[in-house]
């Protein structure tokens, strides 16, 4: 995978935000929102082509934030955010007043965050999960028991939504 620039620095400030918003969300729901964050902002932001000084070429290589999805049963999973939901860190109060400080540091990224999370918050969790096992890219590496291919995905995702 092509190296890419982070927004976001760390993806529990992303999960402790979607806490804030809403607090007994399930790990379902948690984890299935932080994938479809991810999909649909790299393939909808990375269509934005910036000028690369050096090179004076156009591309975008920025994701949303830093993680490897694994194929789980139920669908792509952050292994470390599953742990850190079970141990039931994203209840820490200083820990969501820092993440909510963080994503709005960055007002576009908040509003589709917020945009999008209403809208994945509406359906179930395991509707999230059948939407999930859909993708070719979580089908493959849950075939193949591998971490998922960011770079399939956001390609996946481009293909299917954006052209």
């Amino acid at each position: 995978m092509s190296e890419k620039t982070a927004i976001l620095p760390n993806v529990n400030h992303l999960a402790g935000y979607l806490h804030s918003l809403k607090p007994d969300i399930s790990p379902i729901k948690l984890q299935k929102s932080l994938y479809f964050l991810y999909a649909y902002h790299g393939a909808f932001y990375n269509q934005r082509p910036t000028e690369t000084i050096s090179e004076g070429t156009l591309s975008n290589n920025v994701e949303l934030f830093k993680a490897d999805f694994e194929a789980w049963k139920y669908g792509p999973v952050i292994r470390e955010v599953y742990f850190k939901k079970k141990n039931n860190e994203y209840n820490d109060g200083n820990k969501i007043s820092e993440a909510i400080g963080e994503i709005e540091k960055y007002p576009e990224v908040k509003k589709f965050i917020d945009d999008l999370f209403n809208q994945l918050d509406s359906v179930s969790d395991f509707a999230l999960v059948d939407r999930s096992h859909m993708d070719d890219s979580w089908k493959t590496a849950y075939q193949k028991g591998e971490v998922m291919n960011k770079d399939f995905l956001l390609k996946e995702y481009t293909e299917k939504y954006v052209h």
